[in-house]
């Protein structure tokens, strides 16, 4: 089994723990999350699809017969993600996820608590999904010659699907970009690619990498032009226009820019009003388009385009 998963079993009751340890072994390394869902059949999402959890620890296309998870479990789990002090993660649960030890993520839905239109706590949790960490050195390996050039980075998007690989192959870009000795600020709102526990990334981000993490990415990306002077800034996901705002600012003061976002196609992107002020001219140089191959994180190039200026 692989040994990342038992740094998850232990968030769970024993009973379940001892139905998860079969399931664990039985899938191996194609287990992307965990879905738990109170009064629901327990989900295991993998690369190959879902599948309930039978009562004995086996994955089955069907729900006949899988384990039911009850109330308590749902509050039994979140406690033991929460180290049993609600009130000290508090700052991550206003923002529906955990980080844990080992990069892995929890995410949380269920009755929320509101205060002037912003979520303040849950009174009631009604779901959880454990994301599962897929760290791989190396996954960048076949797009690092089409960034890193001798006296520069070059200012790339990287487009893919969701689940298609994008975030293990931009940690891993990040890793090896920043190990050739450029200054490189990781600004990760959601938390998935350094994944800090404790102030300590949990993923290996290279030696010259400072991380801002959960902070909103338009801020984060701010702060870190003003405190660290970057030679590089990534971050993931590019979606809103303060987002695109921040990052026009980046262009403009010189520091090179790797990002991300959601799409299947260059074209598809090039259309999107959000992004377009940054394609061309002091922005981005080039996209690269990946798809998922097979199961498992690895990816392809399936399209370059850097005809932007």
């Amino acid at each position: 089994m692989n040994t990342r998963y038992d740094e998850i079993l232990n968030y769970f009751p024993v009973h379940m723990k001892s139905i998860l340890e079969k399931t664990f072994e039985t899938v191996g390394d194609n287990l992307q999350e965990v879905r738990i869902r109170s009064g629901m059949p327990l989900i295991i999402g993998t690369a190959g699809g879902n599948f309930s959890v039978l009562s004995d620890g086996m994955p089955s296309p069907a729900v006949g017969g899988a384990y039911m998870v009850t109330e308590r479990d749902l509050k039994l789990i979140f406690q033991a993600v929460c180290e049993n002090s609600v009130y000290a993660f508090m700052d991550e649960i206003r923002q529906g996820f955990i980080t844990l030890k080992g990069g892995h993520r929890v995410g949380f839905t269920g009755r929320a608590v509101t205060e002037r239109g912003r979520i303040e706590n849950f009174r009631e949790i009604s779901s959880m999904n454990i994301r599962i960490a897929h760290e791989i050195i190396g996954a960048a390996n076949y797009i690092t010659d089409y960034i890193l050039k001798p006296d520069r980075v070059i200012n790339t998007l990287i487009v893919s699907p969701p689940m298609g690989g994008k975030t293990t192959v931009l940690r891993d870009l990040t890793r090896q970009i920043s190990n050739q000795g450029i200054k490189t600020a990781l600004v990760d709102d959601r938390g998935e690619l350094a994944a800090l526990f404790r102030g300590v990334p949990q993923n290996d981000i290279g030696v010259q990498t400072d991380v801002i993490e959960n902070a909103p990415k338009s801020d984060g990306i701010i702060m870190m032009l003003r405190t660290m002077s970057p030679q590089l800034v990534v971050t993931d996901e590019i979606s809103t226009s303060s987002d695109r705002d921040a990052l026009l600012q980046c262009f403009g003061t010189g520091v090179s820019v790797v990002a991300s976002a959601h799409g299947s196609t260059a074209e598809e992107i090039i259309q999107r009003e959000v992004l377009k002020p940054l394609l061309g001219g002091i922005g981005f140089e080039q996209i690269i388009v990946l798809r998922r191959e097979g199961v498992g994180v690895n990816t392809r190039i399936l399209g370059t385009q850097r005809s932007l200026k």
